[in-house]
């Protein structure tokens, strides 16, 4: 990427980052209140509603992203008619799936006596309920003004907006947990602070993109918008696919193996989701300055980015997964005792699925940014139905338990994305893809390598026990797996980049 590109996304990145820290940290302490003062029965409430308003948001069907991708270009070239046009009907479309998820929204509230178990009666469990509905159809007005700021590589002026009303609002929902024990309170809190976070974004973007308003009735023409409707219809499929992987696995366990593995299990899915929440926004804050290289430059520059991105995309994947190996079980050790602990072969089939996903960031991003819906509906579809299919095979007929739920996983995913999705971008750069297996391959390779010495080193040699001994094997782990990374590709291209941008921010 040029020097504007690679500004805006250090920028962008780091803003992100700082964010998703703060709220880790912010949601943390508020939790511990939460169940302080309220108990496991509104715990429960909020897990049960959250999945129901999950299921309902699926009307999104996409649209957000296929309308994201289609600003792209126009940002990128300035033309402002074509934008607000795009932006009149990402307003249209959000604004009715608000009103439409309100409205079926508010038709289950009867049957939510239906739903709910071993909780006592309590008449305003409605009222809480329609407070989660009103929370999440607040997210689909104003904030579709968000995507001008993506497009136009700004994501970090939403980021700080929601670091501030993020903040404001766990604050304020400690301060009235700890005085009024009151969950009405809480939610109220919730719903305010979500809208002003959006209204913030919506006046910024009003002030900062005047021309929005001299063309707010611009519409776009048939053509266009038979794209995005085939973009929606293919994403559509991809999130549903999506869905059935993700939310199988655990249905499976508890099903054909025990809820109370289900449980165990549930401890290494804290870590799993906190790095992948970590790594995604990154991936996020880079989508616009991606989406406009894309929008403007030839498909050899963007190869070679692309290899740029992947192998910083690597690091962070393989010291992450590598260092989860080693230090996980050690953990869990110490923090609930080894009784919670799950099987090596288990853990490690958790971190290479953990490490299969997180690995395909740049090609999800970069095929987002081409525009690959259409073509990758059908490798959703088969990754859906292989992943179900094996899963039930290996935990049912073959007896394999939660290994053999999460090895479906794998199964799934190395017969589909892990070729599919590079296929299709290599395609577009016009590179083969015999290059991308080769790197797979040393990726992998170094991966293994360093996550299997760490796990030796962590659980073998290291023999110092307590909170001590385990600081001294995260501090052991992030040197070495780091420093022999170093050594490795201390001589490449996209090292030498890299360093040189880094020296460069700390001459700055």
């Amino acid at each position: 990427m040029d020097n504007s590109r690679t500004k805006k996304s250090i920028r962008n990145t780091i803003v992100a980052l700082v964010e998703q820290g703060i709220y880790t940290v912010m949601s943390f302490f508020c939790r511990t209140v939460f169940i302080y003062s309220l108990g496991k029965t509104y715990l429960g409430f909020s897990g049960l509603f959250s999945d129901i308003l999950t299921l309902l948001s699926l009307a999104e069907l996409g649209v957000g992203t296929a309308i994201l991708y289609s600003m792209y270009k126009p940002t990128a070239k300035g033309d402002h008619k074509q934008v607000a046009a795009l932006l009149n009907l990402y307003k249209k479309v959000y604004n009715t799936i608000g009103v439409i998820i309100t409205v079926v929204g508010f038709a289950l509230t009867p049957f939510l006596k239906y739903l709910i178990s071993d909780i006592p009666d309590m008449p305003e469990i409605p009222l809480i309920y329609i407070l989660y509905l009103l929370n999440t159809t607040a997210s689909y007005f104003f904030i579709y003004k968000k995507s001008i700021l993506i497009t136009d590589q700004k994501s970090y002026v939403a980021s700080l907006t929601y670091i501030c009303t993020t903040t404001l609002q766990n604050l304020l929902q400690i301060v009235f947990l700890l005085t009024t024990h009151n969950f009405i309170i809480y939610l109220l809190i919730q719903i305010a602070c979500t809208l002003a976070n959006n209204i913030i974004i919506s006046v910024y973007v009003d002030r900062h993109y005047s021309y929005l308003k001299q063309y707010k009735d611009e519409q776009l023409c048939k053509e266009d918008k038979q794209v995005i409707y085939n973009n929606v219809k293919a994403m559509f499929v991809s999130k549903l696919s999506s869905a059935v992987v993700t939310s199988t696995d655990n249905l499976l366990i508890s099903k054909f193996v025990s809820t109370i593995v289900l449980g165990l299990y549930s401890n290494y899915t804290l870590f799993t989701t906190m790095l992948r929440t970590i790594l995604s926004k990154i991936f996020e804050a880079l989508t616009g300055s991606v989406g406009n290289l894309v929008a403007l430059e030839s498909s050899d520059r963007v190869y070679k980015t692309f290899r740029k991105i992947w192998f910083v995309n690597f690091w962070l994947v393989s010291f992450s997964c590598a260092a989860l190996f080693a230090l996980v079980n050690p953990f869990i050790t110490l923090w609930v005792g080894e009784s919670y602990l799950l099987e090596e072969k288990v853990v490690f089939i958790v971190c290479l699925n953990l490490y299969m996903r997180l690995i395909r960031n740049t090609f999800l991003t970069f095929n987002d940014t081409y525009g690959m819906f259409k073509q990758l509906k059908p490798k959703c579809i088969a990754e859906a139905i292989i992943n179900l299919t094996v899963s039930l095979l290996f935990v049912g007929p073959m007896k394999m338990g939660i290994y053999g739920v999460l090895f479906g996983t794998f199964v799934s995913n190395i017969t589909t994305n892990f070729w599919y999705e590079p296929y299709l971008l290599f395609k577009k750069f016009g590179v083969s893809l015999k290059k991308y297996f080769l790197l797979f391959g040393e990726y992998i390779l170094l991966t293994a390598i360093s996550a299997g010495t760490m796990f030796w080193v962590c659980n073998y040699v290291i023999a110092l026990n307590g909170w001590i001994g385990f600081i001294l094997k995260v501090a052991v782990t992030c040197v070495c797996i780091n420093l022999f990374y170093i050594v490795v590709f201390a001589r490449t291209d996209e090292f030498k980049y890299f360093l040189e941008i880094v020296k460069a921010k700390i001459k700055r």
